[in-house]
């Protein structure tokens, strides 16, 4: 169960990510205290928030607690179990990318995952050496909230020009901050009935091009989408490098546009519930 504010606080990492304000939000009123870190002062208080200003790549927070949310990086949730002497509960995000990304042609993107799945091991292997409950949540692209990288590259293009090129057809599966902020509450108060590890994809699968289309949308706008062929599409985009631009969009990322993202999360519909909404960005 959840904390009350008469007890140890929950401990939130990654406060200021979409699913960290999210979660933040949704245990407004609640009674529950939480003590959020994050690397910059929030925009505005709020009453059941006590914040810490802290870098977490300089060392894990200063506080104990029960119960650890964790929606930052895997590694700060790891550095803080092996300070901590009081955590019984973890839940933490990982990514569904380590499904998808692991045999990527991209040798950064290839070594980011490797050690992504090592982490998720490591926090894993110490939760079960200590007694600790952890719960990993493996969502397909986050998005919603403010800070929202993905659909914010592609609203940002769909805002200069009047057509959007793609070379793919892949599947998608989004999932909404607050779906997974929602899926957190129900798991704590679930407790330890809800330990191990889950994959979980969005409340509707598409199409790449129709994710454009709805992302366009939503924006007010009715760009034209055109399928170029995936070598043209590349060299475009080696052109684009060459005068420094479109500098964080990587050759890889053309590629999985024709690969389908999506995962089986039906354990996690049947067991945790889990019942996200449709993509509406």
């Amino acid at each position: 169960m959840i904390e009350d504010s008469a007890g140890p606080p929950v401990l939130l990492l990654g406060a200021t990510t979409a699913c960290g304000q999210a979660l933040i939000d949704r245990l407004a009123g609640q009674g529950v205290h939480i003590a959020a870190v994050s690397r910059q002062a929030p925009d505005e208080s709020k009453p059941h928030v006590f914040w810490m200003q802290q870098d977490l790549d300089h060392g894990p927070a200063a506080l104990e607690a029960n119960v650890l949310i964790s929606t930052g990086p895997l590694i700060h949730a790891i550095q803080q179990l092996d300070h901590g002497t009081r955590l019984g509960r973890i839940v933490a995000i990982s990514s569904a990318s380590t499904e998808f990304k692991a045999r990527s042609s991209d040798p950064q993107e290839r070594e980011l995952i490797e050690g992504l799945i090592e982490q998720e091991q490591v926090l894993d292997r110490r939760c079960r050496e200590r007694g600790v409950a952890l719960t990993l949540l493996k969502p397909t692209m986050i998005y919603g909230g403010w800070r929202n990288a993905n659909v914010g590259r592609i609203g940002a293009l769909a805002d200069r020009l009047r057509w959007l090129p793609y070379c793919g057809r892949g599947l998608r599966h989004p999932v909404h901050a607050d779906d997974l902020a929602k899926l957190i509450v129900s798991c704590l108060i679930r407790s330890d009935s809800s330990a191990g590890a889950w994959l979980l994809g969005g409340g509707e699968v598409l199409a790449y091009p129709a994710m454009l289309a709805r992302i366009a949308s939503a924006r007010g706008l009715r760009p034209r989408l055109i399928r170029l062929p995936a070598w043209f599409m590349q060299g475009l985009l080696s052109a684009a490098h060459a005068i420094h631009r479109l500098e964080d969009v990587k050759p890889i990322m053309l590629q999985r546009q024709a690969m389908d993202l999506v995962v089986d999360d039906s354990p996690a519909r049947e067991r945790l519930a889990w019942d996200p909404r449709p993509f509406r960005p």
